[in-house]
This record gives C-alpha cells, sequence and structure tokens, in this order.
C-alpha cells in the first residue's frame, strides 16, 4: 500500500525565470564541465542549490557550498524568483526527450511525497545498495537548506486509474516549461499543478493500491529518512507529521514506453594475474561457455543484445581481438543471480582474475558508450572490457520483490529527471 500525499511546493516564477535555463541534471551524475556551464547558463540555475562549487577559501559551515546554497535559497525567494504554492498539490510533469535509437519519447510523471522511513518499513521497494559519501554529502545540504530540491524516481504498479487522471490534467496551458540539453538531444519538460481538492483525492485514491519501486535516488531516500530521524530525535521544531518526515518523488508507471534502462558497461582495469587475452579468459571459463569471434566490440554487443532472450550473453574486447561470450540462461538461483551483471561477475570476472573486493576496490570502470569497449583497451586503460545488455524494469522489480540488491551500476534509467522542477522545503 502506498500512500502518496500532496505537498505545498515551491517553484521557479515564470515571470523571472526561463525554466530551460533553471534546471539542472541531479547532483550525482553532473560533471564538473556540466557545472560551469549551468553557473554560466542563468545566475538562478538550480545547480548552485543542488550541487555548489566548493572553494579554497571556503570555512566549514560558516561559508562553504552547503551555506551558500542555503543562502540562494532564501534570496531567491525574497526577490520573488521562486515562489511557494498553497495549498498542498501535487505536480504533472511531462517529459519529451530522445532515446538512443533516435526515436522520440515522451514520459509523464507525476511529483508528490511518501514517507521518510527506514527501508524495513518504508512504501518504496529499493534494488541497490548505497555509499557513504553521497548520503553525506546530500545529509549535510539538506540541514544547511531544509529542503528537498531532486525528488527520488520511482515507479508504480497497480495503478491503472491514475493514468485517466494525470492525462485530464496535462491538457492546455502548462504551469511551467522549457527546453534543456539532455544527454541525448534537447528536452522539453512541461509541469501543470493540481490544487483542485476533488483531483487531489483522486490521484491519492489512485496510488493508495500501488506498489512503488526506486528507479533512482536510493541515497536521496535514505537521506530524507536520515533527516527525519535526526529532526525526531531533536524534537525542537519537529511536530509529528511534519514534513519533515516525508520525501520528495517522481512517480511513474512501470509500463510508461518513456522508461528506459541504459546498459553500463565494464572495463577492467590493468593488473596483476588478469587475463590479458581473448584465448586466456576462454582457458579460465566453464565449457559451457561458448564463443563467436567479432569485428569490434560494438558489432559484438548487437550479436549479444539479440539472444539476450535466450542466453546470458556479452560482448568482450581484449588487444587481440573481439568475440561474443555466450551461455543458456536457465531458471536457477535468485531473480539477482539470474541478471547478466551478476553471472557476469561471478562465471566471468571472477576467473579472469577480478575478485568481488577488487571490484569493490575499484578494479573497474563504467562506460555507457559501446565505442568505448574497443578504445579503452586500444588506451591501454582496460585490459579486458565487457559490453551488456541493458536490464528491464520487470529484473528490476523481481529483484526488489525478493529483497535483493543489484550488483553496483546493474541501472541506469534514462532521461534522469531534473533538478528543480519543484522544491520541497522541510
Amino acid at each position: 500500500m502506498a500512500t502518496v500525499l500532496p505537498f505545498e511546493g515551491t517553484r521557479y516564477n515564470p515571470e523571472h525565470a526561463k525554466l530551460g535555463g533553471v534546471l539542472a541534471p541531479p547532483y550525482d551524475v553532473i560533471t564538473d564541465d556540466q557545472r560551469e556551464a549551468l553557473y554560466g547558463r542563468d545566475l538562478r540555475n538550480i545547480v548552485r542549490i543542488e550541487s555548489g562549487v566548493s572553494y579554497p577559501d571556503d570555512f566549514e559551515g560558516v561559508d562553504d557550498r552547503y551555506t551558500r546554497a542555503a543562502s540562494f535559497l532564501a534570496s531567491w525567494l525574497e526577490l520573488g524568483v521562486l515562489v511557494r504554492d498553497a495549498p498542498a498539490g501535487f505536480y504533472v510533469v511531462d517529459h519529451q526527450f530522445q532515446h538512443p535509437n533516435g526515436a522520440q519519447g515522451l514520459r509523464r510523471g507525476l511529483l508528490g511525497t511518501v514517507a521518510a522511513t527506514p527501508w524495513e518499513n518504508s512504501e518504496l521497494r529499493p534494488h541497490e545498495r548505497t555509499l557513504r559519501g553521497p548520503k553525506a554529502d546530500r545529509l549535510a545540504l539538506l540541514r544547511a537548506t531544509r529542503a528537498q530540491t531532486s525528488p527520488v524516481f520511482a515507479m508504480w504498479t497497480d495503478a491503472d486509474d491514475i493514468a485517466e487522471i494525470l492525462d485530464s490534467v496535462a491538457t492546455g496551458h502548462a504551469l511551467l516549461g522549457g527546453r534543456i540539453d539532455g544527454e541525448i538531444g534537447s528536452e522539453k519538460l512541461l509541469l501543470w499543478r493540481v490544487a483542485d481538492a476533488r483531483q487531489v483525492a483522486a490521484i491519492e485514491r489512485a496510488l493508495l493500491g500501488a506498489a512503488l519501486y526506486v528507479a533512482d535516488g536510493h541515497h536521496r531516500y535514505e537521506t530524507a529518512a536520515a533527516y527525519a530521524a535526526e529532526r525526531r530525535a531533536a524534537g525542537v521544531g519537529a511536530p509529528p507529521g511534519g514534513p519533515y518526515e516525508r520525501c520528495l518523488v517522481y512517480v511513474a508507471a512501470v509500463d510508461d514506453p518513456g522508461i528506459a534502462i541504459l546498459p553500463t558497461h565494464r572495463l577492467v582495469r590493468p593488473g596483476p594475474g588478469i587475463a590479458f587475452r581473448l584465448d586466456d579468459l576462454w582457458a579460465r571459463l566453464d565449457d559451457v561457455y561458448e564463443t563467436v569471434p567479432a569485428a569490434d566490440g560494438r558489432a559484438a554487443l548487437a550479436v549479444a543484445s539479440s539472444m539476450h532472450a535466450t542466453h546470458h550473453a556479452f560482448a568482450v574486447v581484449a588487444h587481440d581481438g573481439a568475440a561474443v561470450l555466450r551461455r543458456p540462461r536457465n531458471d536457477g538461483g535468485s531473480p539477482r543471480d539470474r541478471l547478466d551483471v551478476a553471472v557476469l561477475e561471478t562465471e566471468v570476472l571472477g576467473p579472469a582474475g577480478v575478485t568481488p573486493g577488487m571490484i569493490g576496490g575499484g578494479a573497474l570502470a563504467y562506460t555507457r558508450d559501446p565505442d568505448d569497449l574497443d578504445a579503452a583497451v586500444r588506451r591501454g586503460e582496460a585490459i579486458l572490457a565487457f559490453g551488456v545488455s541493458p536490464v528491464s524494469t520487470d529484473e528490476v522489480i523481481a529483484v526488489a520483490d525478493a529483497g535483493e540488491t543489484m550488483p553496483q551500476k546493474s541501472t541506469y534509467f534514462y532521461p534522469k529527471v531534473p533538478t528543480g522542477l519543484a522544491i520541497f522545503e522541510v
């Protein structure tokens, strides 16, 4: 059962800012070059709050990127760049984008809130482990700003009635709209606010029986839960049931054609004891594996992807060539064990000389560009490169329902939900 509730959002004022100039990617995918470009694009870009620049003379807690984020939020509210919406409502978001194959896509989502509790009590089901560093950074920002700027991206199942409601909202003139530079071409965002009491109640009812699965933003959710626990423990200024006990979420239907998962390929850094030629790798693997020569990594990946339904198949690149590595699928093991990336780690990388401890220590680099498979080996940055097929939303759900977590870098949901569509002050 999911209780997705409306909230009193803070958003950009279209009289003072153009949405296309003030949105930013989520903090965990912003590169230094992107941050610099966003700083120059608009003085009111949300990146100054979400992922601000640190300077050599910063004084922690007095003048650092967290205190500056809080100052930007306060000043933009005072100047009317940001406005607070009341009463509590939802926001419907249309996200138009380009798929990697060039086709145009559209995803329709909803901004609301869920309870921010530990995972064992959560209405959201996770599929990955989190790292301590990003959580510490997000918690420091939340303490300073008392605002959630970037939502958790979740998928719903078993909420058939809501599509018609959202379709009825996403008509006519949008409250906010604009274009941004996406990862693959231009993307367009449109935002409608839902404040009518009957529509708000209808959305709540439609989602009440839904199951919610985290697509992206595990760190953000755990940060919200940790902050809620801190506020409750402190007691001061933290009435039970206050906004601080909730987490900003963007939810979309799991079968929305605008939800895509891109593959993340594995590059094995050079190291002692690691297979360095294809024939060396083949000699270390179980006889169940078959190999098919390929012209290059991209060609091998295309063949591997074509047999994804029946085989665990991978593109492999080494200094002596490229090939497809495959074995038939079977129904054994848990949902996690049946993932291509899990099979790759246990049955291929392990025998190749890359242990789980080495993976945790940074033995792998990651890329989403198939051309990097050959290029990284050619440059000497990788001794082996493995191309994988993307996981499916069904696999994500199966792993989450089993209470398991996927290997690191198993999913890359695309497109990312931009930061700055609406802010949740807590």
